[in-house]
């Protein structure tokens, strides 16, 4: 974008994963909130909450936005207290709560087409989003970076540098045609950390390693500190794993979740 993302600090809460254990213990880089008061739930899909000192972005809804909502209203978080909304990309299993939310949402073009996941020939599952309502909504179409709050910002389309990491196995019909999608609206979320960045992505359709590089070119900073994902390595990507975790080590990050 032409400038380096400024530094921060930053507090980032998973509100919404597949499954949830609260009786881990903690450790010194993450804190789980646990304790018979919480009652946190979970759901398919995924949604984040990144807390800077000023503002509060939201990531994906998951499937449904019951369970993001629950967690938000655990922590006391409501929704005018949100200052922006993002998605990672237009799969319903991250924009499927689009009905429990409102306000300023930051998307690609491609977010609201309908999609689906086509394994193999004769098996389709849906992954269309909701509609957006245009009383609530707010949508602002990019597919460029985009600086969400101090320090934070989405890596627009991320290049496919290593062509690799894809999987073809999605679809996408635009104006009542079909192709295949390559989920060019796949992105992730950048956060500059005084110990470096911290890439969030919601699935890693473009591959995340690919994320990582846009990470790092679009925000003018080299060290990259921890990945978080949604990274999509099982089954038929498992096969990718050990090039995966080649690659992260020579990126040198400090932490993969």
């Amino acid at each position: 974008m032409g400038e380096t993302l400024e530094a921060i600090n930053a507090k980032l809460t998973i509100l919404v994963d597949n499954t949830i254990m609260e009786l881990i213990p903690n450790s010194d880089f993450i804190k789980r909130r646990s304790g018979p008061h919480h009652n946190f739930i979970a759901e398919h899909g995924f949604s984040a909450l990144i807390e800077t000192d000023d503002e509060k972005v939201l990531i994906d809804t998951g499937v449904t936005g019951i369970a993001m909502k629950h967690n938000l209203d655990l922590m006391g978080v409501k929704m005018k207290d949100i200052d922006v909304i993002v998605f990672s990309h237009g799969h319903n299993d991250h924009t499927g709560g689009l009905d429990k939310v409102k306000g300023k949402i930051i998307a690609h073009p491609d977010s609201f087409y309908e999609r689906c996941l086509s394994p193999k020939p004769g098996v389709k599952f849906d992954l269309t989003s909701p509609k957006p309502n245009p009383k609530k909504h707010k949508i602002e179409y990019h597919t460029k970076p985009v600086k969400l709050a101090k320090g934070v910002m989405t890596t627009g389309e991320v290049p496919r540098v290593h062509k690799w990491e894809e999987l073809p196995v999605f679809n996408i019909v635009k104006n009542g045609i079909v192709y295949k999608d390559s989920v060019k609206d796949d992105m992730g979320i950048v956060i500059n950390t005084k110990k470096g960045l911290v890439v969030i992505q919601g699935c890693s359709h473009a591959g995340i390693i690919n994320t990582v590089i846009a990470a790092k070119k679009v925000s003018g900073v080299d060290k990259v500190h921890c990945v978080i994902g949604g990274f999509h390595l099982i089954g038929p990507a498992e096969k990718k794993i050990d090039r995966t975790i080649g690659e992260f080590k020579k990126l040198n990050i400090d932490k993969v979740i």
